[in-house]
């Protein structure tokens, strides 16, 4: 039985923060809840008089040594999460996605705290023809957002010591509900594609494979990080997914949940060129990690939640259009931080030499 935590969740207002947020609360831990909102506080909403949460309305950027006292854990949620967002504005992306996590984590280890706990993405694994991506396979990060996700890495994971266990999750792409959805979410939105226009539009003929996961699934397999013994997951670096399959499989699920009256219509070409099969098998044997979730189960769930009711989605649930909107109107929280002359020599040694890098996992 794990004892009661303090832990400091980033990002916690989101997709993925928010189911985190319940998991962690419901197993009778108490979190901080640090998130700029915005993209709204609707993830959080229900929970705001809850006797464990505090939550915190801010940049992880302003964060400081006052903010961090009393925690025994830290999990990085917070950043552009969306590929398209990271490209519209990489000097930003750079900003919260890379510096501001590594800051973090610096941050956290000067506080005395055990835990850090980094969520990165498969999509730093780009193209491979390899059977199956493993955490010590070769990195191509073919998109910003995925480059700077591996300059964090890099970056954070030698920070460990004795006191301090830093790790890194690597997640499929997720689907399913949840309390702030996302609809611009590659399973969302082919499920929307399906039920508005009953037909689904792929480019490179749907062939590109990605590892998937449920929502519930990607929740779990954090929570297995996050209470395994440290000695097991100090710098250490593990897939969380699920299904690998192409698009067009996908879109054949899809297709068998509503009864097969989609038409698919599979394009040659397109800017998508990731290709990888993430396996998940390392946090299978050391943390018991076992997802649960089938896809036909999860696109059945995602049929139910996005129904006629859906017509109009809030502009907060389509994170490129909001980003945008916010950039556009100037309302992205900028906090101003200082950092140290080594700081900004080390960081532009990792700029320089992401690619090809293969990381210990």
């Amino acid at each position: 039985m794990v004892r009661p935590q303090h832990i400091l969740v980033t990002g916690a207002a989101g997709y993925i923060g928010s189911a985190l947020v319940r998991a962690l609360l419901a197993r009778g831990h108490a979190v901080t809840a640090v998130d700029s909102m915005i993209f709204g506080e609707q993830g959080l909403a229900d929970l705001r008089h809850h006797a464990r949460l505090q939550i915190r309305h801010m940049d992880t950027r302003a964060l400081h040594r006052g903010h961090l006292t009393g925690m025994q854990a830290v999990v990085d949620l917070a950043g552009l999460s969306s590929e398209l967002a990271a490209e519209s504005d990489p000097a930003g992306a750079a900003a919260v996605n890379h510096r501001a996590q590594v800051r973090l984590a610096q941050l956290a280890r000067s506080c005395g705290i055990p835990r850090y706990l980094l969520v990165s993405h498969c999509s730093v694994y780009g193209f491979t023809s390899a059977q199956e991506s493993t955490e010590t396979c070769p990195v191509r990060p073919l998109t910003h957002q995925a480059q700077h996700c591996l300059m964090a890495e890099a970056a954070i994971l030698p920070l460990a010591m004795p006191g301090f266990a830093p790790s890194v999750v690597r997640l499929g792409l997720v689907h399913g509900h949840g309390s702030r959805m996302r609809l611009d979410l590659m399973v969302h939105a082919m499920v929307l594609s399906a039920l508005r226009l009953h037909q689904i539009t792929l480019d490179n003929q749907g062939m590109q494979f990605r590892g998937h996961v449920h929502l519930s699934d990607a929740v779990n397999g954090l929570m297995a990080v996050l209470m395994a013994p440290t000695g097991v997951v100090s710098r250490q670096i593990f897939n969380i997914s699920h299904h690998n399959v192409s698009a067009a499989q996908v879109a054949e699920v899809i297709r068998m949940v509503l009864g097969g009256q989609i038409q698919i219509n599979l394009h040659g070409g397109g800017r998508d060129l990731h290709h990888h099969r993430p396996t998940y098998r390392k946090a299978q044997d050391l943390l018991g990690y076992a997802p649960q979730v089938g896809l036909s189960e999860a696109v059945q769930e995602l049929v139910d939640t996005l129904g006629p009711g859906t017509a109009s989605e809030l502009p907060e649930a389509l994170a490129m259009r909001w980003v945008r909107e916010i950039l556009a109107q100037g309302r992205e929280e900028r906090a101003a931080l200082e950092y140290t002359t080594d700081y900004e020599r080390g960081a532009s040694r990792l700029r320089k030499s992401w690619a090809g890098l293969t990381l210990s996992g």
